[in-house]
């Protein structure tokens, strides 16, 4: 009998592990921070930005959307699906976005190529969504300040070319997004050297930690070679839809001077 107690006992903890780590990735934490950044223009006096990672198969809750106001632009992180996740989803999601009422800006993730990419690149442009594959944007306040947002590809479009996004990057201030922070350290010190902010995803803080242990290091903000890169823990799973200490995460990132 003793053994059939402890029995019960594991596979009920067992349960509730579970249970818990599926909780765990489907329950929303909206991460806000100011980001004070060198060379940012005052003249804009703070950009709210709303950014999300690595969705993967997930819808993103209503309420999440409906949480957040005053949002200047969307940038989606990459990895906003993967093999098997059908188009109809993706645009739902976008579709959810929209109603932040600001700009989509979207890189090239990793597993955003595991489908047949050309009907993603197809729909985000028939939903108005600006992809950044190598390339940038530039805002303009009224006192004539500028600043970029640059996007990095280097997954299909890795052949030297991100020296694309900073061609018409004549801003002062550059804010790099690309899926993976470690593909910023691989790019050439004098591209580093020009940016003042990276915003990227892909690890997913590991995801699945023990003890404080995972294959990834937590969503952070760090230091690489004197840059800020922020690391977003992501949206979504892969894989598996369990989390354990990490979260399911997207951010209102206030970039300030």
């Amino acid at each position: 009998m003793t053994f059939v107690y402890i029995l019960i006992l594991l596979i009920t903890v067992a349960a509730l592990l579970v249970f818990h780590m599926y909780r765990k990735a489907n329950t929303d934490f909206i991460d806000e921070r100011v980001l004070p950044i060198r060379n940012f223009p005052s003249s804009f006096d703070g950009v709210r930005i709303f950014f999300i990672s690595d969705i993967h198969r997930r819808i993103i809750d209503n309420q999440t959307i409906h949480a957040i106001s005053s949002i200047d632009m969307v940038i989606i992180g990459g990895d906003l699906m993967e093999r098997g996740v059908p188009l109809e989803n993706v645009r739902e999601n976008i579709t959810r976005l929209k109603q932040l009422n600001a700009p989509l800006y979207f890189i090239w993730g990793n597993n955003d190529y595991e489908g047949d990419y050309h009907d993603l690149d197809a729909m985000l442009l028939d939903e108005s969504v600006h992809i950044l594959g190598n390339s940038a944007v530039q805002f303009e306040s009224e006192a004539g300040d500028t600043f970029n947002i640059l996007g990095i590809d280097p997954y299909l479009h890795h052949e030297g070319k991100s020296g694309f996004a900073f061609e018409g990057a004549t801003g002062r201030c550059k804010i790099m997004v690309i899926h993976d922070p470690s593909m910023f350290e691989e790019l050439p010190q004098e591209q580093q050297e020009q940016v003042d902010l990276v915003l990227s995803g892909h690890t997913h803080g590991g995801q699945i930690r023990f003890m404080g242990l995972g294959l990834s290091e937590r969503g952070c903000m760090k230091s690489v070679n004197g840059i800020p890169v922020f690391i977003s823990e992501g949206y979504g799973t892969r894989l598996i839809p369990f989390r354990l200490g990490t979260r399911a995460e997207c951010h209102i990132l206030t970039i300030s001077d």
